[in-house]
């Protein structure tokens, strides 16, 4: 039987609440094998309840990783938006230069959500496609075996994916635990490498099941869109690729990267964007809060002047501090670019609407209003429209990327010279001369303008792997991290509590490269 997107919504807050009570019980969200829970017991008693549950995983796991906590504060720390708001962490995360991450109980709570959010939302999520997969081991299912629950396997194995993948991304260290794990004894924290792998193999094992299916494959469990076999094949490589390309925290762990198996995923990857749309309630994005016209208005974040002046080379790095150290204005504040999208993409203002004495490095003239004027692009981030999150641009610059590190460069090129960087930003093509350097900066430039207000925190994954951190008054426009950015975060004080684990934080002047554990 199929179950339409508004009966998952109906049963959202059940479920959810059911997630959290397990989620908060001695194994925090991995006691998935509890027989005598009997509110887990009572929602999975019939196969509608397979697919309810792993829909509400599926909210759980999107609210946790393309809400405003945690995005909006690792994309200002990385330089991509400027906002001095209290809100999300903004300020805190922005200060310059920068401060480590406090990692404790007793902070602001809107604070702790930087890292609590993600944490507790995608092993939640890991729960759900837990519990379902051993209901199904128990006889629960939808269509005794058949291709139902079948897609509704690969399905689990997805949200599995995707939400290690994420934990893998963000944070230092992973509780990985499916539903053969003995939770008797104690589990113990993975590495980011090995919550990556394991992320790559559930993205691997729905591809199988989902291709041996073929046109018997369905999934729903994105809002406003349904998936057949091919496209949800085609999502689940191009999500092994960003995670297998974006895992590193330094320069020299990007060249520890699996480049082949990058380009191998990204080949089979999306040929559509991937956008699930807003409903106002479950799912709604960071993106109402970086579009110029959205749904929280103009008054919230600004592109920031790092990107300003990668689309001019005129424009500083870094916005003047006129008040604070005296420092002389912008000449020409209104920015000029051969690139087309400054024009299509941007909306200038000639006023800045952040307090003085909160940091004028935040300033800008810019915010991002390609949702506007792009027609089909995108919505608000909050009541209606699609929510582009993985676009067809990202993995063709995941191809690129993965060619010219595999010295296959003027089959990057020639991907270049086909993609946006012409089609949308009426570039000059990239000459077959160009130096490996010259080819890097391209995609490293692509993948900051044409991918703004897509993948969450992805300019944060790009910068911190892609060379040496950063003076914070010194900065190249498509560089580094600024040091004493947090290139990962730290497991929850409140978990590492339950651990019996002391809190550690990472950045500030005693961590300028954001990677080592600060007691």
């Amino acid at each position: 039987m199929a179950i339409n997107q508004q009966d998952m919504n109906h049963h959202f807050f059940r479920i959810v609440t059911m997630s959290l009570l397990l989620f908060f019980t001695a194994c925090k969200g991995l006691d998935t094998t509890n027989e005598s829970n009997p509110d887990r017991n009572a929602v999975l008693a019939s196969g509608a309840d397979l697919e309810i549950v792993l829909g509400g995983g599926y909210v759980t796991w999107w609210q946790g990783v393309h809400g405003e906590h945690p995005v909006i504060g690792l994309s200002v720390a990385a330089d991509a938006y400027g906002m001095s708001w209290g809100n999300f962490g903004a300020q805190r995360m922005g200060l310059e230069p920068r401060a480590a991450y406090n990692n404790r109980t007793t902070e602001d709570p809107d604070y702790r959500q930087i890292v609590e959010t993600p944490w507790s939302n995608c092993l939640s999520a890991v729960s759900s496609a837990n519990d379902v997969l051993i209901a199904m081991n128990k006889g629960i299912s939808v269509d005794d075996g058949g291709p139902q629950d079948q897609s509704v396997k690969a399905a689990a194995h997805f949200l599995r994916g995707v939400s290690w993948g994420y934990l893998g991304l963000i944070f230092d260290q992973v509780l990985l635990a499916n539903e053969n794990t003995d939770i008797e004894a104690e589990i113990p924290f993975s590495s980011y490498t090995e919550a990556i792998d394991a992320a790559v193999a559930e993205l691997e094992a729905g591809i199988a099941i989902a291709e041996a299916l073929g046109d018997n494959f369905v999934h729903r469990y994105f809002n406003g869109l349904t998936l057949d076999a091919t496209g949800f094949v085609r999502l689940s490589h191009s999500y092994a690729a960003r995670l297998l390309a974006q895992w590193p925290r330094t320069l020299a762990e990007n060249g520890m990267v699996n480049w082949s198996a990058v380009l191998d995923h990204a080949e089979a990857g999306l040929v559509t964007n991937f956008a699930p749309l807003a409903d106002g309630k479950f799912w709604t994005s960071y993106q109402r809060y970086v579009f110029a016209e959205a749904g929280q208005g103009p008054f919230w974040a600004r592109v920031d002047q790092r990107l300003i002046a990668a689309l001019d080379p005129a424009q500083p790095t870094r916005y003047p501090e006129v008040v604070a150290l005296g420092e002389a204005p912008l000449s020409h504040p209104m920015a000029t670019s051969t690139d087309a999208r400054l024009a299509s993409d941007f909306l200038f203002f000639a006023n800045n609407n952040f307090p003085v004495d909160r940091g004028e490095w935040h300033f800008s003239h810019y915010k991002h209003n390609r949702n506007i004027t792009d027609a089909g692009f995108a919505g608000d981030g909050a009541t209606s429209g699609p929510m582009p999150v993985f676009l067809t641009a990202d993995n063709a610059l995941l191809r690129a990327e993965a060619l010219l590190r595999l010295n296959r460069k003027a089959e990057a090129i020639n991907l270049l010279n086909s993609g946006t960087r012409v089609t949308r930003g009426q570039l000059p093509p990239l000459s077959g001369s160009a130096t490996f350097e010259a080819v890097e900066r391209a995609i490293l430039y692509e993948r900051a303008i044409e991918l703004l207000s897509t993948a969450p925190m992805g300019l944060w994954f790009d910068r911190r792997r892609i060379g040496a951190r950063q003076e914070f008054d010194n900065v190249d426009a498509l560089g580094s991290l600024q040091k004493g950015t947090p290139a990962q975060l730290p497991v929850p004080a409140g978990e590492l509590r339950i651990h019996g684990l002391p809190a550690y934080n990472f950045g500030g002047a005693e961590d300028l490269d954001g990677v080592v554990r600060v007691y």
